[in-house]
């Protein structure tokens, strides 16, 4: 027994979670088919032995008018309800998804509360593991389903509200002082502040749906996953024979340049963003090229795309041309690994698995890897072919781009409006004297290991008297070194006496290798200038509190 729900109904089930939608354009037709469709679940429940519980089903209106609507589902009143979970998200009644940003926060602050137990500045669970558990637990849970509800985060309480959450971790990723701002905090931790993290899932989720961009015009069309329903049936679906295990293949028995087609794709991306694909084809017994066929790809489109677009080529060629054994030769192990994956959605791959296995019994099509710029005079000449066809003067042969290409553009646009926050906010200052752009910290994230004594420097908030004053723990703020200076973190650096051995090897070492001593950005530049720097940042940090309490 099938139900046929009538028009302006929509069931979608998902393991034991059933979602039923109805609208209409007045209230007695909304809850005629409400009820209609209900006893007709009811109904085909019963014939296979299936109870559903009235008492365990919820009702929500979306509207002033439908909320005074009466259903009833086995003789029971269902009552309406202000909100509903479905699949881990909380709907209410104006789907203003307020209290879902309250659960999910909720579930992100049990978790710190539990590592607050395990770590603290000087000593618990390591900076790197703290940031794993946030990028891997706290992340995905706070994003989870932000397709859905990502547009309300432009609100000023939604943001205040994740921001506040999110320091905390921040602070224990960099082992920081709780009085550290949120934007210096965020910028260090280098988390990405997470409004735009849940603006950028939503806006991948809605070009999914739409298949559009506002990166690109109307014309471009996304790439789109083939329906798993489209594939060809599992056992026709054509196995590739495996990569080989010497990048000599093209040399053996197997692919006699008298006996096979021997064909060399490739694919290019200029500089400038063009992107070409080709393939050159040997027949059997030529030593020179007897084919080159070059292809243009919109700027959009990725590498990877040219690589298996230059593929689905040579195979169309192959099959029209009528050559019954085939070696292809591609440099790029990323398309083979693709391809031979027989459950591959991609539309491109999809393609060539239904062009083998359309003509597997008159063609035999085999695809191998050879090594990139090795020598390997077909793979050059595919090389220099799909760098012409990057540069030719015609419209796009292919013009269909990838998801990856959204998330960079997004993520560029977010990183240069993080950028932004970070450079007009009040707070963290002395954080950004040091370093002014989010890729110097990037680029010093690299080369040291966060701690305890070098956040103390690159804040500002740490041992030195400046703050500890400040804050009325410290009588005064002047240094032991002379009696008058303020004990900042300046100071110490480029002035304090108590230091001035490790200060000078410091300076030293920065000018043997040409950079300015307290320049960190130009300093990231040379190893030996940023290892030092580090090792003084150390040093002070550890005897700062001894020398103060001596005086």
């Amino acid at each position: 027994m099938a139900i046929h729900l009538p028009s302006g109904c929509h069931m979608q089930a998902y393991a034991d979670d059933v979602v039923l939608v109805v609208t209409a354009e007045n209230v007695n037709r909304l809850e005629e088919l409400t009820d209609t469709v209900l006893q007709q679940i009811v109904n085909w429940g019963k014939s296979v032995k299936l109870e559903f519980g009235a008492f365990k089903t919820q009702l929500i209106a979306f509207t002033p008018k439908a909320r005074t609507l009466r259903v009833e589902m086995d003789g029971q009143i269902l009552k309406t309800c202000k909100e509903i979970k479905l699949l881990g998200i909380i709907l209410d009644e104006k789907l203003l998804f307020g209290r879902h940003v309250q659960y999910v926060l909720g579930k992100a602050s049990r978790i710190f509360n539990k590592l607050c137990l395990y770590s603290r500045p000087t000593w618990g669970a390591h900076p790197e593991n703290v940031r794993t558990i946030y990028l891997r637990v706290i992340e995905p849970i706070v994003t989870y389903a932000a397709g859905v509800w990502g547009h309300i985060v432009n609100k000023r309480y939604i943001k205040k509200s994740l921001m506040s959450m999110q320091r905390g971790f921040a602070l224990k990723a960099i082992r920081g002082f709780r009085t550290i701002s949120t934007s210096a905090a965020l910028a260090l931790a280098q988390f990405t502040p997470l409004d735009l993290k849940i603006r950028e899932v939503h806006q991948i989720e809605k070009v999914r749906l739409t298949g559009k961009t506002e990166f690109l015009p109307n014309d471009i069309s996304y790439e789109k996953p083939v329906p798993v329903k489209d594939l060809l049936h599992p056992a026709r679906r054509p196995t590739i024979k495996p990569i080989p295990s010497s990048e000599h293949r093209i040399n053996s028995e197997m692919t006699d340049s008298t006996l096979v087609t021997r064909v060399f794709t490739d694919g290019s991306k200029q500089d400038d963003g063009s992107v070409g694909a080709a393939f050159v084809l040997y027949r059997p017994g030529d030593t020179e090229t007897s084919v080159t066929k070059k292809y243009k790809l919109h700027s959009s489109c990725t590498v990877f795309q040219a690589e298996l677009y230059a593929i689905w080529k040579a195979c169309q060629w192959i099959v029209s041309e009528n050559h019954p054994h085939t070696y292809i030769f591609t440099d790029s192990l990323s398309s083979i690994y693709a391809i031979n994956n027989r459950s591959n959605t991609h539309p491109i791959i999809v393609n060539i698995h239904k062009l083998i296995h359309a003509n597997h019994t008159t063609h035999k099509i085999y695809i191998d890897w050879v090594k990139g710029h090795s020598g390997v005079i077909g793979n050059e000449e595919a090389d220099a072919a799909a760098n012409s066809g990057a540069r030719m003067h015609k419209a796009p042969d292919y013009s269909q781009f990838s998801i990856s290409y959204v998330k960079h553009k997004i993520r560029t646009e977010h990183h240069a409006i993080w950028q932004a926050r970070y450079e007009s906010s009040p707070q963290g200052s002395h954080t950004k004297t040091l370093l002014p752009k989010l890729n110097d910290i990037k680029e010093l994230n690299k080369c040291t290991q966060t701690n305890f004594q070098h956040t103390q420097i690159l804040t500002g908030h740490g041992y030195h008297k400046t703050y500890l004053h400040r804050f009325k723990i410290a009588p005064d703020d002047t240094c032991p070194c002379d009696g008058t200076s303020s004990q900042t973190v300046e100071h110490l650096l480029k002035n304090c006496q108590a230091f001035a051995a490790k200060r000078h090897s410091h300076e030293e070492t920065c000018h043997a290798v040409q950079v300015p001593p307290y320049n960190l950005p130009e300093m990231l530049k040379k190893k030996a200038a940023i290892n030092s720097f580090t090792s003084f940042c150390q040093t002070i940090i550890n005897n700062i509190k001894k020398i103060n309490e001596n005086n």
